[in-house]
């Protein structure tokens, strides 16, 4: 049941456990890999089924991003050191870089408003 255990997996990512997080998907991903399975149809009750999708879940886990568009306020609290990742908000979707410290967003469509950024508990 690969959707819940990506939910348990973002969330242990989240507390810090990020190794044992990783283990859980790297389990997931074993069932799915292309020679037994398809990777791209995590099924569980029947095909297609939406739970999979929990591991969006895990990009906030890593990466520990999060926007809220109301503050219009990133957070960011990387598990992984500098990366690159997916964004999605009600107004648009683009990237997050986190690059030595600090968070640089990208719109690929619409807009993404920004005020202020967070990074591990810290306005900058």
């Amino acid at each position: 049941m690969d959707g819940i255990e990506y939910q348990v997996a973002s969330h242990l990512m989240m507390a810090g456990k990020v190794n044992e997080g990783l283990d859980i998907v790297r389990a997931c991903r074993d069932r799915y890999d292309g020679r037994v399975r398809n990777p791209f149809n995590e099924y569980e009750c029947g095909h297609w089924y939406a739970r999979a999708m929990s591991s969006y879940g895990l990009i906030q886990g890593l990466t520990g991003l999060r926007y809220d568009a109301v503050d219009q306020t990133l957070y960011v609290d990387s598990k992984v050191g500098d990366f690159t990742a997916f964004l999605s908000t009600q107004s648009g979707f683009g990237t997050v870089t986190f690059h030595e410290g600090k968070p640089v967003v990208k719109a690929a469509q619409g807009t993404i408003p920004v005020k202020r950024m967070v990074v591990s508990g810290k306005e900058i």
